[in-house]
């Protein structure tokens, strides 16, 4: 597994997803060193958590596509290479560069504490569930004109329900949805919350990464294994 991880970097790398990631960290830094102190936080905590996921969902499908054309899925599968372990390979390599990227743009308004810790298993859970659901849709595509077609419309259901949850006060009825219980926990960052309603968003965060583990695992097992 190490191996796996190691070799998808290396490609990451090549592929100049990691500069990428670098040069809009970068860009981030720049911007919110130029937006007044106490709206910062906000800020920050609303461009990590949205762009580390994004960029991601992105990537990832990238990487399938380019796999695809290059045909070394279907070489890849004649090992004895398990799915599980293909898409753990991309989902934890993809959410290092999220976490990276997370530390740079956060640095603006670095004030280290525990929650800090929990900021940074949010952006873990999340961009690694977002991308297991970009593996997953990237599976059944061609095109990364399809791709990027069917990827806005699943991410804008995600995050359409952000606009009622920030104007009914972040109402708690919210948090059974995948991206509101992510964010419901960055914005903690800012207004601690009550140990309950923490242990349900982790909770909830985790559900869905379930899910999304076990909807890419069928993608990949129906669309490139056994297609």
């Amino acid at each position: 597994m190490k191996g796996l991880i190691k070799t998808e970097i290396t490609l990451q790398w090549r592929q100049g997803f990691w500069l990428v990631y670098f040069v809009v960290s970068a860009l981030y830094v720049l911007v919110l060193l130029n937006v007044p102190r106490e709206n910062r936080m906000m800020v920050s905590l609303i461009m990590i958590l949205t762009d580390t996921t994004m960029l991601g969902v992105l990537f990832i499908g990238a990487l399938v596509l380019l796999e695809k054309q290059q045909a070394v899925i279907h070489s890849l599968f004649v090992t004895p290479l398990e799915p599980s372990r293909y898409i753990w390979s991309k989902t934890i390599s993809l959410s290092l560069i999220a976490v990276v990227m997370s530390i740079l743009v956060y640095l603006p308004v670095w004030n280290f504490s525990a929650y800090t810790l929990v900021l940074l298993l949010t952006v873990t859970f999340t961009a690694g569930t977002f991308a297991m659901l970009g593996l997953g849709l990237a599976a059944g595509v061609e095109t990364i004109n399809q791709y990027f077609g069917i990827q806005m419309a699943v991410s804008m259901l995600f995050l359409l329900p952000v606009i009622p949850y920030l104007l009914l006060d972040q109402h708690p009825a919210f948090l059974f949805l995948p991206y509101i219980a992510s964010l419901d926990i960055m914005l903690g960052a800012m207004d601690p919350l009550p140990a309950w309603r923490l242990i349900c968003d982790l909770l909830f965060m985790s559900a869905w990464g379930i899910l999304a583990f076990r909807y890419a695992l069928h993608r990949v097992n129906k669309k490139l294994v056994y297609n």
